[in-house]
């Protein structure tokens, strides 16, 4: 019997029979490998077809090529322990390297999971700096949630490095569906991974493998019968394993024949055969570890048993000739987890209870994970499902922040097997709903919740449940939904102060996504109000965040920064779920909209380590939207556009809906600005299927950047239909001429060309009274007067905006006052003078990447003016393919540095580094970091 992947010594004196095409695949990719390339792939088919044989190929390939191997079996209650797939997987890496020896401490991923995880990608960087490696994963539908999460990000993040992932799985059925690695694999399948798909074997690979398992030659009665086994080469080695322990099939002149009518019909009929054949201590020994689901010791074992060692060892002995392997941790497993359920199927259900419950406290005694010890409680009986579900609802928050489906799953089958009268089950639901929630199964949940809901909850009962879907909603976008369920459940009375701060700071961020503003900073003091006094502080900073929201769609700019430092001082000062809330965040782009630039960068650069600490993954696609901000405002398209796209990606792994609205306008915007009208259609495309999925955005986030677009198309008149809600809204909230000056006189354009004059001036007159209310912002005061320099064809205005943008560094407004200054001034002013505005115009446009305006000015003045050639980069000799910012990244990896350490030295995300390499092995044609370096060698030497 086969051994499995990461679990022992496989049996390799035999040979893979009818797989000769898939070891040569595996062969190429590790020649690939060893040469320092990347990438992923995945082995799918039916239980026992040979993956886990195929697996035991790669491996030993790998090893003779000289590339480490980590590997590990996953089993069905890995789904219990955070990142325990990944992380043991990475602790029995051979040969070993000091990158990852942190992980043999007591379970740092047990400790604090979400840091355990951001150590991972340092460490395997760091290792794949060593040597090539490949990560092999068995079984991987059964990996736990954490570590699906960390493969999703980990496989586009190393992709540079040579580090190989090979996961073996079998297709879901039933309720496997909607396991993590499920899961997981299907976004492999999304993300263009094509799996290798193994199939029957044929009648001669048939014929073969029963010859090498008898040992010799075998005749057409033994080739007949094991086609029984419809060429599941598992099925067909433990039937001819059954016919020689039952003496039906001989051997006689070198020949194996099949003698006798009686024989086994199934693979549990073939199991119980050879279980049949082994004393019955050993039988019973077997029957009785086959509980554990798990790998485990001698010790566990001998507990279950009541057998001493001495007892023990001739039994394990006897029972490794079929049926275990020697685990790599120094332990024991099934040799194949088929082999197991058909032995575990062997055991009466009195019987199975029983062991499932003294299996649960020597789980418990172990300190497995809570989810596991529950797992075994809830098949002890009804006791024991009782202990299971208390006990999951007691660490019903901290299993939700690692393992919110797993949890959830126990749950559903918690309620299934309760009493339908039992008075607790309604509070069972509303916790099981909040798991669901957490787990992003929202139809779940809301149907779960719906029930529930029509049962009748006590009010705390339901309050809570409502708690859980509006987060949810929220996290995905459902901004009405949100606003529903939170309002629902503050209309009980007497609620705890900390879940009526909770739900009014959830409702605050809802109700300003929806524009209902004053509502939403009502809510956001309630939820400061009651958070201070409640001792819920993560709430009073998140309804202080809220509020500062609301103060810059409204346009009290230093209201909205007095709201984010107020919020971070008190994360600062309380710690704990407060500072997990991030109000760096907010902070930075407070600062960002008042032109502290600078500030700004230190803020954003501190709040993301922070939240890389925390492991606060929520965050990152935050960061990335106010970082795309900052490079915005300073005219760095580049890098903005790559920060939103990196950001896109973090928002849609993590099922961030809300989040990926303002990521996409702000992507579609810069598309605009670089000329690129069909990527800006992509993304608008991208925007209204979430939209057609119930997910809003405010106005200036998507609706400003479609109108710009139809704009660039030549459509003006559909921009301003567009718009035609949106300018009598302008002076109440004025959020987009605050984040983007140069959008009042786009406005004001826009209006003018579609022959609105009214609307217009309706777009002066707000942009006025934001830098009214708001006399210390020059970016408020130079989007007035540029706003109405173009109404009025005012020039004196026009110079005045372009000396505020000068004096606060927006480069891109600045090129649009002095591009309309030079249109007005042509012919009524010194020539000289509007010669400099032109070509200070071009020079800003061409260095910030804005290709439309450059373009533009091209066409209108380039008769007139000298036209200024392309950046410097024509004249580069180092890497002239590349654009500034890809330059730096690829300098920083000639010189030998991960994607971290280039984070770290270039202050940007590592989600940016990962795409700018990207882009540089699409435009260099290479694969391999090594390849990259020895272009920077060869190129960049001087």
């Amino acid at each position: 019997m086969t051994g499995r992947a990461g679990r022992g010594t496989p049996d390799v004196s035999r040979r893979l029979v009818g797989r000769d095409a898939e070891v040569a695949f595996l062969t190429r990719v590790l020649d690939d490998t060893a040469a320092g390339a990347g990438g992923c792939h995945a082995i799918t088919g039916a239980p026992g077809i040979g993956k886990s044989a195929l697996l035991h190929v790669a491996i030993r390939l790998a090893t003779g090529k000289g590339v480490a191997v980590a590997t590990r079996e996953a089993f069905r209650l890995d789904q219990a322990a955070p990142l325990v797939t990944l992380a043991g997987a990475l602790r029995d890496c051979s040969p070993a390297t000091p990158a990852f020896a942190w992980l043999a401490e007591r379970a740092p991923e047990r400790a604090d999971p979400f840091g355990a995880l951001q150590r991972l990608r340092a460490s395997l960087e760091e290792a794949a700096r060593e040597r090539p490696l490949l990560i092999v994963i068995d079984d991987a539908q059964w990996m736990d949630e954490l570590s699906a999460l960390a493969v999703r990000e980990l496989i586009p993040a190393l992709a540079s490095s040579p580090v190989r992932w090979l996961f073996a799985h079998r297709p879901p059925a039933g309720d496997d569906r909607e396991t993590p690695g499920h899961q997981l694999m299907q976004w492999l399948q999304r993300e263009g991974v094509s799996p290798l798909r193994l199939g029957v074997l044929d009648d001669s690979a048939i014929a073969q493998l029963s010859a090498d398992v008898v040992g010799a030659d075998v005749d057409n009665t033994v080739v007949a019968l094991a086609a029984s086994c419809l060429g599941n080469p598992l099925r067909t080695e433990q039937l001819i394993k059954a016919l020689v322990a039952t003496h039906q099939l001989v051997v006689a002149d070198g020949i194996g024949s099949v003698v006798g009518d009686d024989l086994p019909s199934s693979f549990v009929d073939s199991v119980r055969e050879v279980l049949d054949t082994l004393s019955e201590p050993a039988a019973w020994l077997l029957r009785s570890v086959a509980v554990f689901g798990r790998p485990f010791t001698f010790d566990e074992a001998g507990r279950l048993t009541a057998h001493p060692p001495a007892d023990l060892y001739p039994l394990v002995r006897e029972a490794m000739a079929d049926f275990l392997v020697e685990d790599a941790g120094g332990g024991l497993a099934f040799a194949h987890d088929l082999v197991r359920q058909a032995v575990y199927n062997t055991l009466p259900r009195a019987m199975r209870e029983q062991l499932h419950r003294q299996v649960a406290a020597i789980s418990r005694d172990a300190d497995r994970p809570a989810l596991e010890v529950a797992e075994h409680q809830l098949k002890s009986g009804r006791t024991g499902a009782g202990d299971a579900v208390r006990m999951v609802r007691s660490m019903a928050r901290e299993i939700a922040r690692v393992a919110p489906g797993a949890a959830a799953d126990l749950m559903l089958r918690a309620l299934a097997a309760a009493d339908p009268a039992d008075p607790g089950r309604p509070a069972l639901i509303a916790d099981t709903v909040g798991l669901l929630a957490a787990a992003a199964r929202l139809e779940e949940a809301r149907e779960l919740g719906g029930q529930a809901l029509e049962a009748g909850l006590d009010p705390q009962t339901e309050a809570l449940l409502l708690l859980g879907l509006a987060e949810a909603c929220k996290h995905s976008g459902l901004n009405e939904m949100t606003v529903r369920y939170s309002g629902e459940a503050l209309r009980h009375e007497g609620l705890p102060l900390a879940v009526e701060a909770r739900l009014h700071a959830v409702r605050a961020h809802a109700l300003c996504y929806l524009g209902r503003l004053a509502e939403a900073d009502e809510s956001g003091a309630r939820a400061d109000e009651l958070g201070r006094q409640g001792g819920e502080y993560g709430a009073a900073v998140f309804g202080t965040a809220g509020r500062s929201l609301v103060a810059y769609a409204e346009g009290r700019l230093a209201n909205s920064l007095e709201h984010a430092r107020a919020a971070t001082a008190l994360a600062d000062r309380e710690g704990g779920d407060a500072a997990q809330r991030h109000p760096r965040i907010w902070l930075g782009g407070a600062l960002t909209v008042l032109d502290h630039f600078d500030e700004a960068e230190q803020v954003i650069r501190a709040g993301r380590r922070e939240s890389d600490r925390y492991g606060s993954s929520w965050a990152e696609p935050l960061w990335h939207y106010f970082q795309t901000s900052l490079l915005y405002a300073r005219g760095r398209l580049e890098e903005a556009a790559v920060e939103a796209d990196s950001g896109l990606t973090v928002a849609e792994r993590h099922n961030a809906h809300a989040l990926a609205m303002p990521l996409l306008g702000m992507l579609l915007r810069v598309a605009v600005l670089r000329g690129d009208l069909a990527a800006a259609r992509d993304h608008l495309d991208h925007v209204r299927r979430l939209a057609a999925g119930g997910v809003t955005a405010v106005p200036e986030d998507v609706l400003w950047a479609e109108a710009l677009l139809l704009d660039a198309e030549g459509a003006p008149s559909a921009a301003f239909s567009l718009l035609r809600d949106f300018y009598p809204a302008l002076p109440e909230r004025p959020a987009l001429l605050a984040g983007d000056p140069a959008s009042a006189a786009e406005l004001v354009r826009i209006a003018r060309d579609a022959g609105r004059p009214e609307e217009a001036s309706a777009a002066v007159r707000a942009a006025e009274l934001l830098a009214a209310r708001n006399p210390g912002s020059r970016s408020a005061a130079g989007a007035a007067a540029h706003a109405r320099g173009v109404q009025d064809k005012d020039l004196d205005r026009l110079q005045q905006a372009a000396d505020l943008f000068r004096a606060v560094g927006r480069p891109l407004p600045l090129a649009a006052a002095l591009e309309d200054a030079a249109m007005l001034g042509r012919g009524s002013r010194d020539d000289r003078a509007v010669r400099s505005w032109c070509e200070e115009a071009l020079t800003i446009v061409t260095d910030c990447g804005a290709h439309r305006a450059r373009g533009r000015i091209e066409d209108v003045l380039g008769g007139w003016v000298a036209v200024p050639p392309e950046p410097a980069a024509a004249a580069e000799t180092c890497l002239p393919q590349l654009t500034p910012a890809e330059r730096k990244v690829a300098l920083e990896v000639g010189k030998g540095r991960t994607n971290i350490q280039i984070a770290e030295a270039l202050y940007i995300s590592k989600h940016t580094v990962d795409a700018h390499l990207r882009n540089i092995f699409g435009k260099l044609s290479i694969r391999r970091r090594a390849e990259l370096a020895a272009v920077v060698a060869r190129e960049c030497a001087g």
